[in-house]
């Protein structure tokens, strides 16, 4: 998975700038900053593996030493979870009526922080202290409460975003097509949770059972599934609106929101005045 990982990403970003110049800066930005912090992540991966491998190999004691591309990499995971989390986050708050767009987002962005805050204090302090011994004091204290803030971050954004889009696709004012299109975004989501979620989870287990620096092998990983789920969302808004090609859609840095479309008494109204088609425009 993680040889599939850079792939992926190079593929997905080829796609993102061929078929979606027209985005704003912002979007553009973001995309080109995953995309330098997965080339680092490679980096500091290849180095750590040449250093224990090649560099030392058969020195047993070198495993007591923490390479400095070891808590790099993770530094690089933080902000690449955070940049991921935040840009979901900011679909919900777009999806949310006024009303109840910081009681939704809110306790999420709590929670993105929170992990970040975990995750920032255990590059330091590795960084600070080299002796793979502070792995295990860590682990307690700034590692489990990490991923177990990325879990719920997580939970939270998934459960957010499948009521939002049932409370719209519920609306008898919608199509059969915008119905279709709801449950794919819906299915999308799930599925995305599902895949994070799960080695979010395994590395949670591993960190409490194992306690020591090798626990964090799947932390390789996760960083690329966030990467690699922020940019399938982009570039998934050519099909989508392709499916959703007879409804309204407002497509806006990723996010695909519903529009409000016309009331029953307002297309009658159209009908008997224009004789015209009903459907929205």
């Amino acid at each position: 998975m993680f040889s599939l990982g850079p792939n992926l990403q190079v593929v997905q970003i080829y796609l993102y700038f061929m078929h979606y110049s027209e985005d704003g800066l912002t979007t553009k930005v973001l995309v080109s900053a995953i995309w330098i912090l997965d080339t680092l992540h490679l980096s500091f991966v290849c180095h750590i593996l040449y250093y224990y491998l090649i560099t030392n190999y058969g020195v047993p004691t070198s495993l007591n030493y923490i390479v400095w591309s070891l808590p790099a990499s993770v530094l690089v995971n933080v902000l690449v979870v955070s940049m991921a989390q935040c840009f979901f986050t900011h679909q919900i708050y777009h999806l949310c009526r006024p009303g109840v767009k910081w009681l939704v987002t809110g306790p999420i962005m709590l929670f993105v922080l929170a992990q970040f805050a975990f995750g920032m204090e255990t590059v330091i302090l590795e960084f600070i202290n080299r002796n793979a011994s502070v792995q295990t004091q860590i682990t307690f204290y700034d590692v489990t409460p990490a991923w177990a803030t990325i879990v719920v971050a997580e939970v939270l954004i998934t459960v957010s975003l499948c009521i939002l889009l049932y409370d719209r696709d519920s609306r008898p004012v919608f199509l059969p097509g915008t119905k279709r299109l709801v449950n794919t975004l819906i299915i999308y989501a799930i599925n995305r949770c599902l895949l994070t979620s799960l080695v979010a989870i395994a590395d949670l287990i591993i960190a409490i059972e194992v306690q020591d620096t090798w626990s964090i092998g799947l932390d390789f990983i996760i960083g690329k599934l966030y990467a690699n789920s922020l940019l399938a969302s982009l570039n998934s808004r050519r099909r989508l609106r392709s499916q959703g090609a007879s409804t309204v859609l407002d497509l806006h840095i990723g996010t695909v929101h519903l529009a409000t479309l016309p009331t029953l008494s307002e297309d009658v109204e159209t009908s008997k005045n224009g004789g015209g088609s009903t459907c929205p425009r």
